[in-house]
């Protein structure tokens, strides 16, 4: 069973959650941090925690920027994901570059389907 490929992805995924889980538990922390320095800033400014329209004019601040940067790392994220998969795709026989496959592919086809294979170069 040693040579049995599961184990190994159980092993992966238990890395990538406990990752993850340490991740999320300094996410806490920090945000646990800035959520003290914001009401002190907020006491400053607008008088002591104990009224609470100055309570309910941080929670609606705080939960508009929370929105925001969530919004901005998700879309950093998905734009790093797309670079990271991204592959130059580069003919061998001509200039074409591309980083799409399938375009190289029509390429390939349409200009160089009788060159017997020699397609791609690095």
């Amino acid at each position: 069973m040693a040579d049995d490929p599961e184990p190994t992805s159980i092993k992966h995924e238990i890395l990538d959650k406990i990752a993850a889980l340490v991740a999320a538990a300094f996410g806490l922390v920090a945000a646990l941090a800035w959520n003290d320095a914001i009401k002190a800033l907020f006491r400053e400014y607008f008088g002591p925690a104990d009224q609470v329209g100055p309570m309910i004019v941080y929670a609606i601040i705080v939960t508009m920027i929370a929105v925001a940067l969530t919004i901005f790392v998700a879309r950093a994220a998905s734009q790093a994901k797309t670079m990271l998969g991204k592959r130059d795709y580069k003919c061998a026989l001509c200039k074409f570059k591309t980083y799409d496959e399938s375009e190289f592919l029509e390429h390939l086809s349409k200009e160089h389907s009788a060159n017997g294979g020699k397609f791609i170069s690095k």
